[in-house]
């Protein structure tokens, strides 16, 4: 017979060890690794086994007999169902050691280099920080009730929550009166999700719907977006098929960049940085360590509706912006116009080779990328083949930029000037970071 894969019922007393890369504790448990939830090194923990694998087990601590002298209390009554965060029980000044140590390790082990200078790490507000969120929902009939926030952190069920900590006051404010509403609804069985977004001025929420509405659903969804002073819209399968449910001639999501005098339009499925204030500040950090001048011509790629492009422009004396999606061009092309800046956009797969194509052949000076969690290695030659000097990489997943700099560094005749962290997401193990390469 097989060995049996049942898990024990009792728990198990374990030391942890070290944190994983998604801030859950690590531990052994018959010569096996165990991520455990809600503990940190030091700690030993009276944990509930939930999952058995082949190389590893999973589980949650339930008693803690000598706590970690950073661990802090909790500050959100739903955090030890919803997975919305993971580290809210880490103090905040050691989340941010945490990143910082996630980035230096995988620079350390995958691309075998470290900065010539660290960057002392970029933070702001740990709460009511989120201005867009993706919101989970489910209608749960033996309780007659309607699930709106995040997935519980086994990931099967939508957290039963009324709030969030981290979710800007205008979003926290709106999860019980949208499961309100929604339990009123004709097809609430048939609404998986909502995408919300925070404007300066306006708020719009994506209904995700897998049946068609019907009248009173539509009166009842319109005097709801008219009470809490919402822009509405429907999205009956892929995201071509968003639409508002009025028009809303005088409305329109934005936001600003006030140290630049900036304003940028967006549409509510559109990619934005999710922290406003981080935002700004990773921001400033890449045009400091860009040193502009009148001169510059700088490509930025995956550049979206033109976070960095815009106040690049502002300074450079010429910009290019390519991006994969040609939605996002047209936006980064139209905030552009409004903004009174000369911009060239184009929409470009930069997973292919654009050395033919007219946008590279350019005498760019600089370059900046911000490219999605796979990272930009098919694009690194093509920069490398670029008269640039100095190359700004910011990064959404610390793995792929340590690939990434392994290449440029060990193959491409790059130096890694600076490196750090920026937290764009407090309270989860999301780490957000930034390069700065240069080459004679």
């Amino acid at each position: 017979m097989g060995r049996s894969r049942k898990l024990p019922q009792e728990p198990i007393e374990l030391v942890i060890e070290d944190l994983s890369h998604d801030g859950r504790g690590v531990a052994k448990w018959n010569d096996k690794v165990v991520f455990v939830q809600n503990a940190l090194p030091g700690e030993t923990v009276m944990a509930k086994l939930n999952r058995k694998t082949r190389r590893y087990n999973e589980a949650v601590a339930l008693n803690i007999a000598n706590p970690s002298a950073h661990r802090v209390e909790p500050a959100c009554q739903f955090y030890e169902m919803c997975n919305g965060c993971t580290m809210m029980h880490l103090a905040d000044n050691k989340q941010i050691d945490f990143k910082f140590n996630t980035l230096k390790s995988n620079m350390q082990k995958m691309a075998k280099a470290e900065p010539k200078e660290w960057l002392p790490p970029l933070s702001d507000a740990h709460w009511q920080y989120r201005r867009r969120a993706r919101l989970s929902v489910k209608w749960v009939k033996a309780r007659e009730e309607v699930l709106v926030g995040f997935r519980e952190k086994n990931g099967r069920f939508v957290a039963r929550m009324n709030h969030c900590e981290v979710l800007e006051k205008t979003l926290a404010d709106l999860i019980q009166p949208l499961s309100e509403m929604i339990a009123q609804l004709s097809i609430k069985a048939f609404i998986p999700q909502l995408e919300c977004s925070v404007g300066d001025q306006e708020t719009s929420i994506i209904i995700r719907h897998m049946r068609p509405f019907s009248d009173d659903d539509f009166e009842r969804l319109k005097q709801f977006g008219a009470d809490h002073d919402l822009m509405l819209f429907l999205q009956s399968k892929g995201p071509d098929t968003v639409k508002p449910l009025v028009p809303y001639p005088e409305k329109q999501l934005s936001f600003t960049l006030p140290q630049y005098g900036l304003n940028y339009q967006f549409l509510p499925n559109d990619f934005i940085q999710v922290n406003r204030k981080m935002n700004e500040k990773m921001i400033a950090q890449a045009l400091e360590a860009m040193n502009l001048n009148g001169e510059d011509v700088v490509l930025d790629l995956f550049c979206g509706l033109g976070n960095f492009t815009l106040p690049l422009a502002q300074v450079a004396a010429q910009v290019v912006g390519v991006e994969g999606d040609e939605r996002l061009v047209e936006r980064a092309r139209s905030n552009a116009k409004d903004n009174d800046l000369a911009v060239t956009f184009h929409c470009a797969d930069l997973t292919k080779d654009h050395s033919q194509s007219s946008w590279f052949n350019l005498p760019y000076s600089k370059v900046l990328i911000d490219p999605p969690r796979s990272g930009a290695w098919e694009i690194l030659p093509l920069i490398a083949a670029t008269q640039a000097k100095t190359l700004v990489y910011v990064s959404c997943h610390p793995a792929s930029l340590a690939r990434d700099t392994d290449r440029l560094v060990n193959e491409l005749g790059f130096t890694l000037e600076k490196a750090g962290v920026m937290d764009m997401f407090p309270h989860t193990s999301h780490v957000e970071s930034m390069a700065i390469f240069s080459r004679p």
